[in-house]
């Protein structure tokens, strides 16, 4: 379980979080923009089946919207095409501040295709974008398809452009094309978009803020809780000098911005900074990226203050306020 402490240091937020090492599947974080989730009566989206018939196939598929979610089925047959697809009635959406589309799905084990439009075109002809997925037989299971994985085709065969411009979606759709005979069965619980962080780099305080990282083995350590309560005594001498905060213990994190670390993202800045695991160490971080300072106990912050006081930039922006 996780364990928090949130200590309000005067508009300083610093925490610390207490956790066991975290793997590769815990490293992204999002937020999300419900598309569907079927919940609501009736759906906007207008649902529609189109199947390879159109060209001659033989496949057959059909679905059936309830309250929480869409069923597709029906069976594909390779003679003469091979597919089936539900598709959306025609939508303006705008989902360039977000990473990809996030689907809960219960599928068959069999292969299946998220489709998009927008208003792209080849020769005249609409560009259609594809991205395959497989599916577990009878289980729920959620899958991210960021954006970087749809590739443009024109009925069927690849382009080599233009790429997906996710601010201009103007369909959606599930389809299954994956060159096998036989049944199918799809149900789809949701349909959002969401958008994953960036990985933190230390690199994305240049010449915005002068960063203090403070590090210990743990959050009872004696050096860290000395320089804690330093901050804590003037916080607003931390916050005129545009300065960010980063505690770093053993598996754990906290910055000014309230923003928890992965391992990998810890590994990081423990690595960029030359910081070991098991003693404390402090590192003051310039406004151009550059340590400025570095000691292994704390330090009086009204030491910390005059150092950057005597630094160019903080001069310029001494006397700009002035």
């Amino acid at each position: 379980m996780w364990a928090k402490m949130y200590l309000l240091l005067s508009g300083i937020l610093l925490m610390t979080i207490a956790s066991p090492p975290l793997d590769a599947a815990d490293s992204v974080r999002t937020e999300e923009l419900v598309l569907t989730d079927f919940t609501s009566t009736g759906d906007d989206f207008g649902w529609y089946v189109v199947n390879d018939s159109v060209m001659g196939g033989r496949s057959e598929g059909d679905f059936q919207q309830e309250k929480g979610e869409l069923h597709f089925t029906g069976r594909t047959n390779t003679n003469g095409g091979g597919f089936s697809s539900l598709r959306t009635n025609p939508m303006q959406l705008d989902l360039s501040s977000h990473t990809g589309i996030k689907l809960r799905v219960k599928g068959d084990g069999r292969r299946y295709t998220w489709r998009l439009t927008t208003e792209a075109r080849f020769r005249g002809r609409q560009v259609s974008y594809w991205a395959e997925f497989d599916t577990l037989d009878g289980a729920w299971s959620e899958v991210n398809i960021p954006f970087t994985s749809f590739v443009p085709k024109l009925r069927g065969y690849q382009l080599e452009g233009p790429e997906l411009d996710p601010g201009q979606i103007t369909g959606m759709g599930i389809m299954i094309y994956d060159k096998q005979d036989g049944p199918f069965e799809f149900r789809l619980a949701s349909v959002n978009a969401y958008l994953a962080d960036e990985p933190f780099k230390l690199s994305q305080y240049q010449w915005k803020k002068r960063v203090l990282v403070l590090s210990a083995p743990t959050g009872d350590d004696q050096h860290l809780k000395q320089q804690q309560h330093e901050l804590a005594s003037a916080p607003q001498e931390f916050a005129d000098r545009d300065m960010a905060l980063v505690t770093l213990l053993d598996n754990s994190v906290a910055v000014a911005d309230d923003r928890e670390l992965t391992a990998d993202e810890i590994k990081t800045v423990r690595k960029d900074l030359d910081i070991p695991e098991g003693a404390f160490a402090l590192k003051l971080i310039g406004k151009d990226g550059s340590v400025k300072l570095s000691s292994e106990t704390a330090i009086p912050m009204a030491e910390i203050y005059a150092l950057i006081d005597t630094m160019p930039m903080r001069r310029v922006e001494t006397a700009v306020r002035e």
